[in-house]
């Protein structure tokens, strides 16, 4: 039984850094390929007696921006700090659409192009989130599936030699 934990335990976890780890981190960095500043993504694996999982995140310094973009924000205020007021353009359109996220860029995303303006205090209404974690997922899942059921079928054959 000894036997049997630690070969398939072996086994999974190289299937899961040699095949899952590469897509799934391959995937979010084509979400942000476009983006000035992009964050970097790793990926762990876990391997439990009743689940099998791979969970990426962002890391660097654009971590931050990403899981704004991926999980959306609450209203909150902006408060100029060092500067006597914040100055933006309004009228911003994402270069991505949530629900469902894509890769597809928007025709006119990215830009602000309404007109400039002055606050001390910003009242933002808050984002909706573009979900691309989960549209990663639903995406892989198929391929995750198939790849986890011939790492099972591999395991007992190398039970069986």
């Amino acid at each position: 039984m000894t036997e049997l934990d630690s070969i398939g335990r072996q086994m999974m976890g190289e299937t899961l850094d040699k095949q899952v780890k590469p897509a799934l981190v391959k995937s979010h960095d084509k979400v942000v390929e476009s983006w000035k500043n992009k964050p970097t993504f790793q990926a762990r694996k876990y391997i439990r007696p009743d689940k099998i999982s791979v969970t990426v995140f962002p890391t660097g310094d654009a971590a931050e921006i990403y899981t704004y973009v991926d999980q959306g924000t609450r209203p909150h205020l902006i408060m100029a700090k060092n500067v006597p007021y914040l100055k933006f353009r309004t009228g911003y359109s994402p270069k991505t659409l949530p629900n469902p996220a894509r890769v597809v860029i928007h025709p006119q995303g990215g830009k602000s192009t309404g007109p400039w303006v002055s606050a001390k205090v910003v009242h933002h209404p808050g984002s909706e989130p573009r979900k691309f974690s989960e549209a990663i997922a639903r995406d892989i899942e198929p391929e995750f599936k198939r790849v986890i059921e011939n790492t099972f079928r591999a395991i007992a054959r190398k039970l069986e030699e």
